[in-house]
């Protein structure tokens, strides 16, 4: 039978005294080791938290991430940190991140999430997911100034990325790469499938199940695309896309995955989604696919959303895929 889990799209709102300790932090009021404390002890309470809202895949949260880059961005030769300006706006939300510049190659000098999930995989009660950006997402996000060429470009990103993933996949049980950018009208399709190309050389030989997720737009255009990636499962943003259109594409062009990530809930907003109404919809599109697991997630990172209302945001997920376990087990 398939596998319904409900997953944690990625991120987390901070907490009130993690925001704090950041701020004391940079102001110089208290040192790094007592900063870090606060950061390991929130991360496990974050862990917790999802648990016990009923998440079957869990993240660490990504507590000290300002971007989905930025992690990586401290820890990569060949990139520079603007110390002031050049923010730039991450589609279309109201959020801002900042825009690192490109000087010399691209070569990681150490893993840049491996610390997070070595904590998170001794504590976490279930099954654990790392996230990254991929290759194109992140290449569109930066300012070029050494490459001009975003073959090239894409290729050190990828191999920088490919060398993260080294590290974390004896760490956790999936890995997701997010990537809008396939998805997005704006990208020239030669860059599309320059992504494309480059994922499939990323994720090749991972020994763990990889996702590659979309969101923000449907996949209409690019579905047929999508199937080249040598991946072991694709996530889509249902919040955008008409399900019954959704559902038309994938039995016109068929699903060859053996994971599917539905993202059901929409984490821009603290609107929680009917159950029933919702749990049908899912099910009327996993009876359509011969899966082993659907991932029951949010159509974008929960960073977004008020700490004051995450609780709720992770339990309407999991309300919504109990409900469906429960059709599901009904035939």
């Amino acid at each position: 039978m398939i596998r319904i889990l409900a997953s944690h799209p990625g991120g987390y709102p901070r907490p009130p005294e993690l925001r704090k300790a950041i701020d004391s932090y940079n102001a110089g009021k208290i040192i790094f080791v007592s900063l870090h404390r606060i950061w390991r002890n929130t991360m496990m309470k974050v862990i917790r938290e999802q648990s016990e809202e009923g998440l079957d895949v869990l993240t660490t949260g990504h507590l000290l991430w300002d971007d989905i880059f930025r992690p990586f961005n401290k820890v990569w030769e060949g990139i520079e940190i603007p110390e002031v300006g050049n923010y730039y706006r991450f589609y279309e939300l109201n959020f801002y991140y900042k825009r690192v510049k490109v000087k010399a190659p691209i070569v990681p000098k150490r893993p840049a999430t491996v610390h997070e999930h070595e904590i998170a995989s001794k504590v976490v009660p279930r099954l654990l997911k790392a996230d990254l950006p991929g290759p194109l997402t992140f290449a569109l996000h930066v300012e070029d100034d050494y490459y001009n060429d975003m073959d090239a470009l894409m290729s050190d990103i990828s191999k920088a990325l490919a060398y993260e993933i080294s590290y974390l996949a004896p760490l956790v049980d999936y890995i997701q790469i997010e990537e809008p950018a396939l998805v997005d009208p704006e990208v020239k399709p030669e860059f599309k499938e320059m992504g494309i190309e480059y994922l499939n050389l990323m994720l090749r030989d991972v020994p763990i199940p990889t996702i590659v997720k979309t969101y923000f737009k449907p996949a209409e255009d690019v579905y047929e695309l999508l199937l080249d990636l040598d991946a072991d499962g694709l996530g889509f943003d249902l919040t955008v896309w008409n399900i019954d259109e959704f559902k038309a594409i994938l039995i016109e062009n068929g699903y060859p995955y053996d994971i599917i990530d539905l993202g059901a809930t929409d984490a821009l907003n603290v609107k929680l989604e009917p159950i029933e109404e919702m749990a049908s919809k899912l099910y009327s599109i996993i009876d359509e696919i011969g899966v082993a697991e659907a991932h029951i997630s949010a159509n974008y990172r929960y960073d977004v959303l008020p700490y004051s209302y995450i609780r709720k945001k992770m339990r309407r997920l999991a309300e919504i895929t109990f409900k469906l376990r429960e059709l599901v087990e009904e035939g």
